[in-house]
């Protein structure tokens, strides 16, 4: 029972940092017939001060 509650554990906690990673707009990820096309987003002049700001 420890097994599947660690699993689970690293699990939620791997899904936790994907969710943050895409909702501060670092990545793009584009889902296609190909496959996943990951990307990481420059960061613009106008997001480095809003990031800055803390807001």
């Amino acid at each position: 029972m420890k097994i599947k509650e660690k699993i689970a554990e690293t699990v939620t906690e791997t899904a936790e940092k994907v969710r943050y990673m895409l909702k501060n707009d670092d990545y793009f990820i584009n889902v296609s017939k190909k496959g996943l096309d990951l990307k990481k987003a420059r960061p613009t002049k106008h997001t480095i001060k809003w990031r800055a700001k803390n807001y």
